[in-house]
């Protein structure tokens, strides 16, 4: 048995303890909570003390830990095409590499207060490290596929690898790991592609993901059938002849071509407006937003309407998206980023960064928030100042 007392804790369900304190087993099951009061009958020479505030866990909603081997090999700032046009470029690294990259990677996700995350897998190359089991783990099958003519061939291969995922399910009873298959972008992937995924029967069990709306380029795109993507796919070589502009944005067209159950994470949406936010919200209601801002900085140099995502704070989760396109993979930083530039609340950028991933990624039931029975992870802020501010001088450690 272990006792957490801190000067606050957040316990994201219910308001937060004053000088409270949580009664966790070895393993890190919340037994009991204590509010000050109640406090004093515990044995202090049992209770570890910290100034600061002690936090649930946090979950990362979206990253690419495969691509863990290109830190700072990217420019930064020019633009989602050109970015994708880099990476295509030195992508290719020996297995070995990557392997060894991405469980270092992990490992420091874990060490900064990280439980669980979304990860995008285009490969195999992630397994050796998830097999460590160290984080809660959905895996994202990402497929590209922009001719229709070839989506059920995309739609086999993913199923394919999707199986090789799912042999690792059940091998650790405490961590979650879990596997769905999803598009990657609405400039890359078919209306046809993107239907055949949100038709599946587990795409409302289990959550599908695109990334949406991180370029102004999408929606030059799609509504006037012009701009940097087009041009990029031709500079694949993949034929546009039978791509037709579309009467409404992407994001609103991908709504319209999904079912109506499908869970769906929306990923970046960085020049999303909010009234297409909203109409997606009523037609596809198990829609989460996950917001990537270091990213967004890094690549396109701009960031979210955050006042968009204000006003529905119980779907909004953050993630880091990948080493590629950041500088590291902490979700505190990305709070930071956030409160730099807008003002959120510390509850609710807290519910961001931990309950709000927890439903996104079906996680809920474990972690997400400090309740008895649940695993979460306890992780302590400190440089807080009293308006409670996540200003670039507060840290975290992970206390269990």
């Amino acid at each position: 048995m272990a006792y957490f007392k801190a000067d606050y804790i957040y316990l994201i369900s219910q308001p937060p303890l004053k000088n409270g304190i949580v009664q966790t087993t070895s393993e890190g099951e919340v037994i009991r909570l204590f509010n000050e009061e109640q406090s004093e009958a515990v044995e202090p020479s049992e209770v570890s003390y910290y100034r600061g505030v002690i936090v649930p866990g946090f979950v990362n909603s979206h990253c690419h830990l495969e691509l863990s081997h290109l830190q700072g090999k990217i420019p930064e700032k020019t633009g989602l095409a050109a970015f994708i046009k880099e990476i295509q470029k030195i992508r290719e690294c020996p297995v070995e590499i990557i392997e060894e990259e991405t469980l270092r990677w992990q490992e420091n996700m874990l060490s900064n207060g990280i439980v669980a995350m979304g990860d995008v897998c285009n490969g195999t190359h992630s397994i050796t490290a998830k097999q460590k089991y160290l984080l809660h783990c959905h895996n994202f099958i990402e497929l590209f596929s922009f001719n229709p003519a070839k989506a059920e061939e995309s739609l086999q291969l993913g199923k394919t690898l999707l199986q090789q995922f799912k042999a690792l399910e059940n091998k650790d009873p405490h961590k979650f790991f879990t596997s769905s298959i999803s598009p990657h972008a609405p400039y890359s992937t078919s209306a046809a592609l993107i239907k055949k995924i949100a038709y599946l029967p587990e795409s409302s069990a289990f959550t599908v993901f695109i990334h949406n709306q991180e370029s102004q380029a999408e929606d030059e795109m799609y509504l006037h059938g012009e701009g940097d993507f087009i041009t990029m796919l031709h500079d694949f070589n993949i034929s546009t002849k039978r791509w037709e502009k579309q009467e409404q944005s992407s994001l609103l067209s991908v709504a319209s071509w999904l079912h109506q159950q499908t869970k769906m994470l929306w990923v970046h949406n960085t020049f999303s407006k909010e009234h297409e936010v909203l109409q997606t919200m009523n037609k596809v209601p198990n829609s989460y937003w996950c917001l990537c801002p270091s990213a967004n900085l890094y690549i396109e140099n701009t960031l979210p309407n955050f006042s968009i995502f204000k006003t529905i704070p119980d779907r909004v989760c953050l993630g880091t998206d990948s080493l590629a396109s950041n500088h590291q993979l902490s979700i505190l930083d990305e709070m930071k980023v956030i409160n730099n530039t807008y003002a959120i609340d510390f509850e609710t950028l807290l519910k961001w960064a931990t309950i709000n991933g927890a439903k996104a990624l079906g996680f809920d039931s474990v972690i997400g928030s400090i309740e008895p029975g649940k695993t979460p992870g306890l992780n302590l802020l400190v440089g807080l100042t009293d308006e409670l501010y996540f200003n670039n001088h507060v840290t975290v450690k992970k206390l269990i």
